[in-house]
């Protein structure tokens, strides 16, 4: 677990665009240490090509800084130097340098580079292939034109061999990295859909199927202790005239005013719905029917106290509340129904009011 945390922090330290920058500056160094030593080598058709490679990556490096340039691009062009540059140095210096085995190392990653494209990842590893055959063929009965002692060889091979290394290594880093990416773009997605699911794009609360499933939940949990929980329902009044006198904009903001409001005032452990229209229904758990009371009268207060405007015509809102508190015998059903009793109790008694059992 401690691992996984690990590669998952990595992962998450980096940008697509930082990992293949840092993919060049890699490349573009170990270019300038292939001009040092060919340089040492005598070799100097390297030389030369490796001048065009230093400035190849240093062109690229800034080319991705000004995001001038995609990965997929940028890969494709790596990809052809380094084949290039592995056929030259082993035609140069021949197969025991290790020139080639860096086009085996390569392979995986056109796959990382254009995994919805299922043609060119093939089409591309197996151009690889086909040209690391092509050179061992030619070199099997090649003279090469430089002929160095095998100290000097193993030299070679030993810093080809390192290179190859360093991108399987990159290449491993890469798979990471796209891994991880995905599998937060998909949490991202998850979580968002489960968004849509469960909250009312309007007021920005829980919906009623969502508000269904926690009130079962805290069902349960009231069985288990014994405790009881205690139901608001709340509908803003005469709302249909504020839709008709202001529009459905105004009326809008006036809901999503007093779901914060309410939001705001119950307490962190208590759930609050958008019951329907202009309902808003909350659930607290382990509280009575006084308490209760006392949270919806400070509600229907601070609601009462909002003023809204438009067109220089300011008005207020009120809204009439029904408590009742669900003992640890009844069903959240026979709860509902009384509390929705309650708050049309309210209403027919004048509104902008608290009612309780």
């Amino acid at each position: 677990m401690k691992i996984k945390k690990e590669i998952n922090l990595f992962a998450g330290m980096f940008t697509a665009e930082e990992i293949y920058r840092y993919g060049d500056i890699i490349l573009l160094l170990g270019h300038i240490i292939y001009l040092a030593l060919f340089r040492w080598l005598g070799v100097y058709q390297m030389v030369y090509y490796n001048y065009f490679s230093v400035t190849f990556y240093a062109v690229m490096y800034i080319l991705l800084r000004c995001k001038k340039i995609g990965k997929t691009p940028f890969t494709y062009l790596v990809l052809a130097e380094i084949i290039v540059h592995a056929c030259l140095g082993a035609y140069y210096i021949g197969w025991v340098a290790g020139f080639t085995q860096i086009m085996l190392c390569i392979i995986p990653i056109p796959f990382f580079i254009t995994p919805n494209r299922k043609a060119i990842p093939y089409a591309l590893s197996s151009l690889d292939v086909v040209m690391f055959i092509i050179m061992r063929i030619i070199m099997t009965s090649r003279v090469v034109p430089y002929s160095f002692s095998t100290h000097k060889v193993n030299i070679v091979y030993i810093y080809n061999t390192v290179c190859s290394f360093v991108i399987i290594i990159y290449v491993s880093s890469i798979y990471i990295f796209t891994n991880e990416h995905n599998k937060r773009e998909a949490q991202a997605q998850n979580e968002k859909l489960q968004k849509l699911a469960t909250i009312d794009p309007l007021t920005q609360l829980f919906n009623r199927r969502a508000m269904m499933d926690f009130i079962k939940m805290i069902e349960n949990n009231c069985r288990r202790t014994g405790n009881g929980y205690s139901l608001c329902l709340g509908d803003i009044d005469d709302f249909k005239q504020v839709n008709d006198t202001y529009g459905h904009d105004v009326g809008d903001k006036v809901l999503r005013s007093v779901s914060d409001v309410i939001a705001e005032n119950v307490p962190s452990e208590g759930y609050v719905c958008r019951w329907g229209g202009e309902e808003i229904l909350f659930v607290v758990p382990n509280i009575d029917t006084e308490i209760c009371e006392k949270i919806a009268k400070n509600i229907c207060q601070k609601i009462h106290e909002c003023t809204f405007e438009e067109n220089s015509q300011k008005f207020n809102v009120s809204m009439t509340f029904g408590v009742y508190s669900v003992t640890s015998d009844e069903n959240y059903d026979e709860g509902i129904s009384k509390v929705d009793k309650l708050l049309y109790k309210g209403k027919s008694q004048g509104k902008n009011c608290v009612v309780s059992k």
